[in-house]
């Protein structure tokens, strides 16, 4: 066994053992955040461990899949760990050392991530290299994948579909030991918007201010959606149809997915860059201003609006919303009211809770899990108090985004337009004779 795989199973042991393990251990008191100061957030420990890096390797991007976390380090490691409890399960090199590091994906076999022009999916029980593809350029947006297709965007302006499986006469289809491509668009912008895949459809967003959605198995754009803006880092869902749009031009957009028509658009007052949240019935979205709404996803109506001073999306749990400041440090915000309960003063300096070296999170799309990770390693799950099992922001029993109902697409109803007037029954008139 290398040292570095040695690392990777000894060190998660060193940080439960206690505070003599934690003094032995790259851990060290002043990086853990307290037991103490987390209380005084309602808040606790899930789990905490730290990444095998060593030397000047530093932890350049943490990301997540459903049930995975994903750490990524410059000399073109990828770590994985159950997302869950921080237990890690395998560790591969994916290419030469580099600065820049791209969320990854999975499906129900493999993960998928790049590195420089690289595109490599690898086992997701073992790490076993299952292929790796020549993008022919360098990605600008993370890979996203279901069990049939992952996808790609680059920063000449291309989007990229690649079959995972192949159809057989009899029995499942068959994985593929190289990827196929399905299909490539050009843009004409840079697609830093990670892909969006629904059922049976692709939603990817460019520079150039549109959405380009298009069928998954084949080559046909079904409709663009064009705004004034370069489009945001991350589109979003809610239910079965809506697809949330968020751009430079200070807009979100809900969009019909089956029909292509544009159901509202909620006008921020700034840029937004930052994909919103969608938690059960509600859309949290923040601009670069640090405005941050709670939307109502059939009218696109805000329930409230509070400032954030230039905040950054976390996570939500069924009663707060939580964010994190210029500086790092953590906000809290009442979901129900949008009432700042703390900012950064109240807990950096009055709850003694520093996570400044905590550089390294992202907005948390599952549960109400909140990630953090260090460049020099460490990693943190937080949970509110009590929360042993995690709150799903989506129903796990709800149909998938992109479902077709067996009657076929039926348009939604607009919420702002007036409902036609039912017919009235006039009695006819008796006979006279």
């Amino acid at each position: 066994m290398s040292r570095r795989f040695a690392l990777l199973w000894a060190l998660p042991l060193l940080c439960w053992t206690g505070p003599t393990a934690l003094a032995q251990s790259p851990l060290s008191n002043s990086v853990v955040p307290s037991r103490t100061a987390l209380s005084r957030l309602g808040l606790e420990r899930q789990w905490i461990t730290v990444a095998p890096v060593s030397g000047s390797e530093r932890v350049l991007r943490i990301s997540r899949g459903k049930d995975l976390l994903f750490v990524q380090t410059s000399e073109a490691m990828l770590h994985v760990y159950e997302a869950e409890t921080g237990r890690p399960l395998w560790s591969a090199r994916i290419g030469e050392p580099t600065q820049t590091a791209l969320p990854v994906s999975q499906n129900s076999y493999a993960i998928f991530v790049t590195s420089a022009n690289i595109m490599t999916a690898l086992d997701r029980g073992t790490g076993r290299v299952i292929w790796q593809t020549n993008l022919a350029g360098l990605p600008s947006s993370g890979t996203t994948a279901d069990d049939e297709h992952v996808l790609v965007g680059l920063r000449n302006g291309m989007i990229y579909c690649y079959d995972l499986k192949e159809p057989q006469d009899k029995g499942p289809d068959k994985i593929l030991q190289q990827p196929k491509l399905a299909w490539r668009i050009g843009t004409a912008g840079e697609v830093r918007t990670r892909p969006l895949l629904a059922d049976r459809i692709a939603c990817s967003g460019s520079t150039d201010g549109k959405v380009y959605v298009t069928l998954t198995h084949e080559a046909t754009t079904l409709y663009r959606v064009v705004t004034a803006g370069p489009i945001g880092r991350e589109l979003a869902s809610h239910g079965t149809r809506t697809l949330l749009i968020p751009s430079a031009d200070q807009n979100l957009y809900a969009v019909d997915l089956l029909t292509s028509k544009i159901s509202w658009t909620f006008a921020s007052g700034a840029p937004i860059s930052q994909g919103p949240i969608v938690a059960q019935d509600e859309i949290f979205v923040i601009n670069e201003a640090g405005g941050l709404s709670v939307i109502d996803p059939k009218t696109g109506s805000p329930r409230w609006t509070t400032s954030t001073s230039l905040g950054q999306l976390l996570g939500a749990s069924p009663t707060k919303v939580y964010l994190r400041s210029q500086d790092f440090d953590l906000l809290v915000v009442a979901r129900d009211s949008g009432k700042l309960l703390l900012d950064a003063a109240a807990t950096y300096s009055r709850a003694g809770l520093n996570l400044r070296e905590f550089t390294l999170s992202f907005p948390e799309r599952y549960d109400d899990r909140l990630y953090l990770a260090t460049p020099s390693g460490v990693m943190v799950c937080l949970r509110e108090i009590g929360q042993t099992s995690p709150a799903p922001l989506r129903d796990p029993n709800a149909k998938p985004f992109g479902f077709v109902p067996p009657e076929g697409i039926k348009e939604l109803p607009n919420p702002f337009e007036e409902a036609p007037a039912e017919p009235v029954d006039v009695p006819a008139e008796e006979p006279q004779f």
